[in-house]
Parts: C-alpha cells; sequence; structure tokens
C-alpha cells in the first residue's frame, strides 16, 4: 500500500520536456528534490543524488514541463521505480496514482534505482523513459541525553 503523501518528508520531482524526451537518453528530463540544503547533488538532471535521513519516507511526481501537452491529451506518467536496497524489507515505492509514488528508506548507505517513465504524445503510442537517479541514506543525528537537574545532581554528589 502506498504511503500517504502527508507523511512524506522528502520530494522528489521529475520534468519532462516532452519536446526533447527521447528513448535511450535522459535529453529533457529534470529531476529536483526539496533537499538541496541537506547535500542533494545533480540537481536539474537525470542523474539527481538525493539526501536523506534513515525512514524518510519519499514522494515522486513526474510532469510535463508544457501544460498544454496534458491538456491536448498527452500524458506523463510513472510506470514503476524499481528496486534498490535503500528500501529495505517494506519501503519499496508504490502507486499513489499515475503520477505519483511514494515510498520508504529503510537502509542507510549510498543507492541507485531506476525509474520508467511513460510519455504518451497525443495520439500516438507511448515511449517509455528511464533514469537512474539514487539516494544517500544516512542516520539521524542521535540527540545526547542530559539530566534536566544537573545543577541538583552536582550539589548532591558534592554533599557526599
Amino acid at each position: 500500500m502506498a504511503v500517504p503523501l502527508t507523511q512524506c518528508s522528502v520530494f522528489i520531482q521529475i520534468w519532462i520536456d516532452t519536446n526533447s524526451a527521447q528513448v535511450s537518453t535522459t535529453k529533457g528530463i529534470y529531476l529536483v528534490d526539496n533537499r538541496v540544503s541537506s547535500g542533494s547533488q545533480n540537481e536539474g538532471s537525470a542523474t539527481l543524488q538525493t539526501a536523506c535521513t534513515l525512514n524518510s519516507y519519499i514522494c515522486w511526481q513526474v510532469f510535463s514541463v508544457d501544460p498544454n501537452f496534458v491538456a491536448a491529451g498527452g500524458n506523463v506518467s510513472i510506470q514503476q521505480i524499481g528496486n534498490s536496497n535503500a528500501w529495505g524489507n517494506s519501503g519499496q515505492p508504490q502507486q499513489l496514482n499515475s503520477t505519483t509514488f511514494t515510498g520508504q528508506v529503510q537502509n542507510p548507505g549510498s543507492a541507485n534505482y531506476q525509474i520508467n517513465i511513460n510519455l504518451q504524445s497525443p495520439g500516438q503510442s507511448g515511449i517509455t523513459l528511464m533514469v537512474s537517479p539514487s539516494v544517500n541514506v544516512t542516520a539521524a543525528a542521535a540527540v545526547a541525553p542530559h539530566s534536566l537537574d544537573t545543577g541538583h545532581a552536582q550539589k548532591e554528589k558534592a554533599a557526599r
């Protein structure tokens, strides 16, 4: 079952320039995320490297750069997000709707994965576009435990 969009903290958008996208190339495909301040790299390319923390929920969405393409009857959709070690036992991305998938990163480390995108021009058969981005999953920073009343504890220790 797909993770609800409201649980996601990492968002990856895939923009397709329907006038230049071609089979067997990544020309006209641009991936961006909301994690550049956390260390994501290659923003605006087909080889986006998304930085995220362990157990983060991710949302992928695909869009046509030209809204008139869809208005004229064209279609862009995510067919599949492939297997990756990053998804763990139960984090495999699932389809929420034709343009949106959600999933969870459950294993730390760097991992590649593949996204298959369907592009169908009005009145024509569709083509499959493939990109291979990656995720870099790190463990969340641990908060060091501390005493709420260290002054009292120090006084008590000194009194002994």
